[in-house]
C-alpha cells in the first residue's frame, strides 16, 4: 500500500516543482553564456541573468519546504484528512509516504542545484569556444590527488546527510502534529513546538558532545569520521524515530478533525 501512496504523492509534488527546475536550468545556461560574454559586452544581461537564477533558486527551495508542509498538513490533519484516514492504510504508512516523498524531492532539488552549476560552466565554455572532450575530463579526474580512504569518508558523509534530511522532515512533521493540538492557534503552536524540539535536541546533543569530540586525524589530513559516524548515525535514527512515534501517537489517539 505504501507503494501505491507514493505513486500518487511523488507526482503531486513533481507537477509543481518540475516546471521550476526547467526554468532554473534555462537561467543557469543563460547565466553561463552572458557571464563569459560580459568581458567584452555590457554587463546588463549578466546582472539580469544572475538575478533570475537567484530568484528561481530561492523560489524552488522555499516552494519545496512549503509543499512538504502543505502536503502533510492538508492530507493528514486538514481538509483531506477525512478521506485519507478512512482508507485501509495505517497511520505509519501515511507518515512514511509523506516523509519518503519529501526526502526524494529534497534530494532532487540538491541534485538540480549541482546540475545548474554544471550548466553555467557549459554556457561559459560555449561562448569561449573552448571544447573539453570526455577523454580530457577522464584525464583530469584521474589526476586529482584524492586523500586516502576518500571513498569511505564520502559514503559516511552521504549517509549522514540523508539521515539529517529525514530527521529534519520528521522534526517538521512532529511540530505540525503537536501544533494541531491547539485548533485555534495551530500555526503559532507549531512554531513553538518546533522551537521546543530544537531545544530538546540541542540539550541531548550537549550531553553527548564530549563523546563526539574525540576525533582522530588520519595521515591524509582528513578527519577520521569512523569514530563519530556510528554514534551520530544512531542519534539521527533515534531522533527520527522519536518524532515519527510522536506523530503516530497523536494522529492515532489525539486527532481532532472537527
Amino acid at each position: 500500500m505504501l507503494g501505491k501512496l507514493l505513486k500518487y504523492e511523488i507526482p503531486a509534488m513533481g507537477r509543481k516543482l518540475l516546471p521550476l527546475y526547467a526554468a532554473w536550468a534555462v537561467t543557469a545556461l543563460l547565466l553561463g553564456l552572458t557571464a563569459q560574454a560580459a568581458e567584452t559586452k555590457s554587463e546588463f544581461m549578466v546582472v539580469i541573468s544572475a538575478l533570475l537564477y537567484t530568484a528561481i533558486a530561492t523560489v524552488i527551495f522555499v516552494m519545496t519546504i512549503i509543499l512538504i508542509v502543505q502536503r502533510y498538513n492538508n492530507s493528514l490533519l486538514g481538509d483531506e484528512a477525512y478521506f485519507n484516514h478512512v482508507l485501509p492504510v495505517s497511520v505509519s504508512a501515511h507518515i512514511g509516504n509523506k516523509a519518503i516523498s519529501a526526502m526524494i524531492w529534497i534530494l532532487v532539488t540538491i541534485l538540480v542545484a549541482v546540475l545548474t552549476g554544471i550548466l553555467i560552466g557549459i554556457g561559459a565554455l560555449i561562448v569561449s569556444g573552448e571544447a573539453l572532450s570526455l577523454r580530457d575530463l577522464i584525464k583530469v579526474f584521474y589526476e586529482i590527488d584524492l586523500p586516502e580512504h576518500f571513498g569511505l569518508y564520502f559514503f559516511e558523509v552521504l549517509i549522514l546527510s540523508i539521515g539529517s534530511i529525514v530527521k529534519t522532515i520528521m522534526q517538521i512533521y512532529a511540530a505540525i502534529t503537536i501544533g494541531h493540538q491547539a485548533p485555534n492557534r495551530t500555526t503559532l503552536a507549531s512554531i513553538g513546538a518546533y522551537i521546543l524540539i530544537m531545544i530538546f535536541e540541542s540539550s541531548v546533543g550537549r550531553a553527548f558532545l564530549p563523546l563526539l569530540l574525540k576525533v582522530e586525524y588520519g595521515t591524509d589530513g582528513f578527519m577520521n569520521f569512523n569514530r563519530i559516524f556510528i554514534p551520530t548515525f544512531i542519534a539521527t535514527l533515534a531522533f527520527s524515530a522519536i518524532y515519527f512515534f510522536v506523530c503516530k501517537y497523536l494522529m492515532e489517539k489525539r486527532l481532532n478533525l472537527a
